[in-house]
């Protein structure tokens, strides 16, 4: 490891630390929730992009991680380590089963560069008494969200210079990254809608992953970050002069004289100056073009799932694998991929994993690779060489249906039993011996993708906010309440944040003008007409008896909220080329006749049109407080999204932990459900489903919808053939009849 003996003394245990040390002491936190900060199993890493300004960059720095772990984890043979811009600053034992351990290191200087860099964390860990890989399970180390992060000693408030020092701001102890949206009391729906559009774009900007935003009237002395969008005269008449001054398109950062707060102001004299103003704030580049350093850059591309557009091969290292030697039981490498919203889920063609890796001797028979994809399994390859082996380019394939549009997450997982843990002595789990290794140079290989849209999938508009792009379509907001606005702002910043986009939709509040066209809708049950609920085949009295009951929803949030405060690889390589071969042993793998049939078969009753069922009403789950819901429009192709919340209070409160990536990215199919003790959850998938055309349609992307499609309905795909035989049968005798010899 390339530790940086200078600072290695450094490293202390501690408790965790404050918001602000001594001596005016800001904290920038990772930006994730509590979730993202879990380490689980014997191997875990994850990276962060974290801003710094130029000042920041020049000073003092210090590294703060507050943790956690399971009493199961062995502290003599488990570690926690830290790497900035890849290079490894720190490591510590894992050592706070019972008291809050922290690691707290200085930075050398001129590690940190002006603009993003990267922060990885990763975790060795080992259990204490069983060597079973069932009990790996039991394995985890939980960083603190409020205390970890980094520190700039002398520097209580950073000073923003241009736009892209808002990524500086550094989250709240939960991960949320709070902006004030003002509002005038009465702001029409034109108004609105430059306001929300500006948000977006602020939290594109400011690298928001969880954006919580409130609705205020006014700018407050108060630190935070404000929003102040608009025409000019229409700013003036409803008391934000102070921010409307002068003339033309104006885009600025104003606020600063007072300490922590900063105010974006993008106003015009007309409504194309203002748009012009707001269209300012969005970066010219994507983000990762942004960073000055590889490692930055790698961070940014996959901070929300590294973006997969059409065919390609990339290095498991842009992905964030690094070549790593394990010697426990299980074996994890991690990475999130993201396809695009109108990518077609099909098993038309697979994506592959091409691996490079190596295993030693005397591992068990049924020991293997395995690939997890959203939590399935999807493919696996066995170990079977008794006396170890090294391999290049082993495929294990993935059908595409096993993906869908948005994040995918994927796990490399090797299963590496051996003889000695099934006795599990001290000397056996101190011993080290190197058991497997996965190295950076694998490649992820992803063929051509067939591009249209397939409705309903909540899991295509989280993620890119389709259909809603461009100008098309509305955001329906039934009440002008402020609650509800403020949960309407943070659904469409965390829309336009992972898109790296606005949401092109118009703000409305007539229910008529929304009517023929895509509608985004969020609001609380009793502002909606019921007419309107039902078209999405809710099942409106099963809801209205769920959520009506006196403070049911109010109840468990506040429960829930008390709970949660309580070497190179090259030389790697030729080590283990030369030495991973020894004794023999048996091998004997065996698969379970399911498996078996999911492997090489894999045919369902749902890959037969004529023998789905029709969609059953959606009801939402005991203890649930926001509905999501997605249906077909009046005008057959439109695509309505719901976002129904149990009252406006609920609605407002917890759409800030709806919007939590770990929430976030496991909504999709028709309808899902946010529950304040559950999390959030997929509830079915649609048997109706329709098209939505996205690109052009050549003749390469239709060859690979029909694919698609054919593989989707395999009773289409037989009465097909049958037809084409049917065809063919009669072509040949009539050619037969007319000029074939006679006898």
């Amino acid at each position: 490891m390339r530790l940086i003996a200078a600072f290695a003394a450094l490293v202390i245990a501690t408790p965790a630390l404050a918001e602000s040390g001594p001596g005016g002491e800001a904290l920038h936190r990772l930006g994730a929730d509590r979730l993202q900060l879990r380490f689980e199993g014997e191997t875990a890493a994850k990276t962060w992009p974290i801003y710094v300004t130029s000042a920041q960059a020049g000073a003092r720095a210090r590294i703060h991680l507050g943790f956690t772990n399971a009493i199961s984890v062995m502290p003599e043979v488990s570690s926690l380590s830290i790497a900035v811009n890849d290079v490894d600053v720190a490591q510590t034992s894992i050592a706070a089963a019972t008291d809050p351990g922290a690691l707290d290191v200085e930075l050398p200087r001129g590690l940190l560069t002006p603009g993003y860099n990267s922060v990885r964390i990763a975790v060795a860990q080992r259990h204490r008494v069983d060597c079973s890989m069932e009990a790996t399970y039991e394995l985890w180390t939980q960083l603190d969200p409020a205390t970890s992060g980094l520190a700039f000693p002398g520097i209580a408030d950073p000073h923003f210079e241009q736009l892209d020092d808002l990524a500086a701001i550094s989250p709240d102890p939960s991960g949320a990254t709070t902006i004030k949206l003002a509002l005038p009391e009465d702001a029409d729906a034109g108004a609105v809608d430059n306001a929300m559009r500006a948000l977006e774009a602020v939290a594109i900007r400011a690298g928001a992953q969880r954006p919580r935003v409130e609705i205020v009237d006014a700018v407050g002395d108060r630190p935070g970050l404000y929003v102040v969008a608009g025409q000019r005269e229409y700013l003036k008449a409803h008391g934000f002069g102070a921010f409307a001054a002068g003339a033309g398109k104006t885009l600025a950062l104003e606020g600063q004289e007072a300490p922590g707060r900063v105010v974006v102001v993008a106003v015009g004299d007309t409504q194309k100056e203002t748009a012009e103003a707001i269209d300012g704030v969005l970066p010219a580049r994507r983000a990762q073009e942004r960073a000055e350093s590889p490692p930055a850059a790698r961070a940014l591309a996959s901070q929300f799932g590294y973006p997969v557009r059409g065919a390609l091969r990339v290095p498991l290292s842009e992905l964030g694998v690094r070549t790593e030697e394990f010697s426990g039981r299980l074996f994890r490498a991690s990475f999130d991929i993201t396809l695009p919203g109108d990518f077609y889920p099909a098993d038309y063609d697979k994506l592959t994993l091409s691996l490079t890796a190596g295993y030693a001797s005397g591992l068990l028979p049924n020991s293997q690779i395995l690939v997890r994809v959203n939590d399935r399994e999807a493919g696996s390859t066995p170990l079977k060489n008794p006396r170890g082996d090294v391999f290049h380019d082993r495929s294990v394939s993935v059908p595409l249906g096993s993906l869908r549009p948005g994040v995918n997450h994927v796990i490399v997982e090797a299963q590496t039993p051996d003889i000695g843990d099934k006795a599990c002595d001290v000397k056996h789990v101190m011993d080290g011996r190197k058991r497997f290794v996965l190295f950076d140079s694998s490649e992820l290989v992803m063929p051509a993708l067939a591009r249209v849209g397939r409705m309903p999938n909540l899991s295509a508009t989280l993620s890119s906010g389709f259909p809603y792009g461009g100008d098309a379509g509305f955001v329906y907001a039934p009440s002008h309440d402020r609650r509800t606005l403020s949960a309407m702002a943070s659904f469409l910043a965390r829309v336009a944040v992972v898109a790296q986009r606005p949401v092109g939709a118009r703000v409305t509040f007539d229910r008529d003008a929304a009517r023929g066209a895509a509608t985004l809708a969020v609001g609380a049950l009793d502002d909606f007409p019921p007419g309107l609920i039902e078209q999405t085949g809710v099942d409106l009295p099963s809801l209205k008896k769920l959520w009506w009951r006196p403070n049911a929803t109010d109840a468990g949030a506040d429960a829930t909220a008390r709970q949660a405060i309580l070497g190179s690889s090259g030389e790697v390589y030729d080590q283990w080329a030369q030495g991973a071969h020894a004794v023999a042993e048996e091998f004997a793998p065996h698969l379970s006749v399911l498996a078996l049939y999911d492997r090489y078969i894999n045919i369902h009753r749902e890959d037969f049109a004529i023998l789905r069922e029709p969609d059953r009403p959606i009801e939402a789950p005991e203890n649930s407080t926001v509905l999501l819901a997605q249906a077909r429009g009046q005008k057959g192709s439109d695509t309505w999204t719901f976002v129904i919340g149990a009252t406006k209070a609920s609605l407002a409160r917890d759409m800030a932990n709806l919007v939590a990536p770990s929430n976030w990215n496991e909504i999709e199919g028709r309808s899902a459900a946010y529950s304040p003790r559950t999390g959030a959850h997929k509830l079915d998938d649609a048997t109706q489903v329709w098209f939505i055309p996205s690109d052009a349609l050549t003749p390469t992307n239709f060859r690979l919808i029909a694919a698609g499609y054919l593989s989707a309905n395999l009773d289409v795909y037989a009465a097909l053939l049958l037809l084409m035989a049917g065809l063919l049968g009669l072509a040949t005798r009539v050619a037969v009849k007319a000029h074939g010899a006679k006898s």
